[in-house]
C-alpha cells in the first residue's frame, strides 16, 4: 500500500514551517540581543557615574584616614588598648575582626561565656 508510506525528503509546507521559525528565532535573537547591549551600556554608565561620585566625596572629607581620625585614636586609648594607640591590640583584633562561615557559631558560644561571666 503507497498509502501509507512517507516520500524522502521534506515537504513544502514543512520547509515554510522551519524557515518561519528560523527567521522569528532571528528575529527575537537580534532584538534581546539589543536590549542586553543596551542594559549592559546603561550599566556601566551607572558604575562610573557611581565611581566618580564617590571619589568626589572622599576627596572632600576633612579626614580621609581612619587612623588620623581623633574619635577612633581615642577609642584605642580608652578602651581597645587603654594608655596607647596600638591597632593590632588583642582586644582590638578580637573585637573588630570580623568572623565568616565555620567561625561563627564558635563565636557565638564565646560571646554567651563572656556575658555570663560579666553577671
Amino acid at each position: 500500500m503507497t498509502v501509507f508510506s512517507e516520500k524522502g525528503g521534506i515537504t513544502r509546507r514543512q520547509f515554510f514551517k522551519g524557515a518561519g521559525i528560523l527567521a522569528i528565532t532571528a528575529v527575537l535573537t537580534g532584538v534581546f540581543s539589543k536590549i542586553g547591549i543596551d542594559m549592559t551600556k546603561a550599566g556601566d554608565d551607572y558604575i562610573a557615574k557611581r565611581a566618580q561620585g564617590l571619589y568626589t566625596l572622599d576627596e572632600k572629607m576633612t579626614i580621609r584616614k581612619s587612623h588620623e581620625n581623633p574619635e577612633i585614636i581615642q577609642l584605642y586609648k580608652d578602651f581597645l588598648s587603654p594608655g596607647e594607640v596600638k591597632p593590632m591590640s588583642e582586644k582590638a583584633h578580637h573585637l573588630l575582626h570580623t568572623r565568616y562561615g565555620q567561625d561563627i557559631p564558635a563565636f557565638i558560644e564565646e560571646l554567651k561565656g563572656h556575658r555570663e561571666e560579666a553577671a
